[in-house]
Parts: C-alpha cells; sequence; structure tokens
C-alpha cells in the first residue's frame, strides 16, 4: 500500500495542472471584465505552486510501503 500523502501529491498534481493550463489560457485570451488583482495572474502562481508541492509529495513518498 502507498501512504496518503502519495494520493495528496497526486491529486494536488492533477488539481494544481488545472489551474496552472487555465491561467495560461486566461493569459493568452483575457476575458472581457477585469477582476481586482487580476494583472498579477494568481491562478498561474498558485496552479506552479500546487504543482511542485505535488511532485514534492509523490517523490518523497514512491517507494515508501506502508504494511
Amino acid at each position: 500500500m502507498k501512504p496518503i500523502w502519495y494520493f495528496v501529491g497526486l491529486i494536488l498534481s492533477i488539481i494544481g495542472l488545472i489551474i496552472l493550463l487555465t491561467g495560461i489560457y486566461m493569459l493568452i485570451s483575457p476575458a472581457h471584465s477585469k477582476p481586482v488583482l487580476g494583472e498579477l495572474h494568481p491562478d498561474i502562481w498558485w496552479g506552479a505552486i500546487m504543482v511542485i508541492v505535488g511532485v514534492i509529495f509523490i517523490l518523497r513518498n514512491r517507494n515508501v510501503k506502508i504494511e
């Protein structure tokens, strides 16, 4: 069995990748209405942070086995 942190990393990576790709899409084709502080692109930052943390969780727990 894998530890729970492996699956947490997997979920963080997948959701972070979705948020990151959405942020990149919104950067290429911006919306008609501008949100407050939208020029900082928080979706790109948080998506990248989630992907990095998820990959760290996956790499740290990939060889750990729970019996």
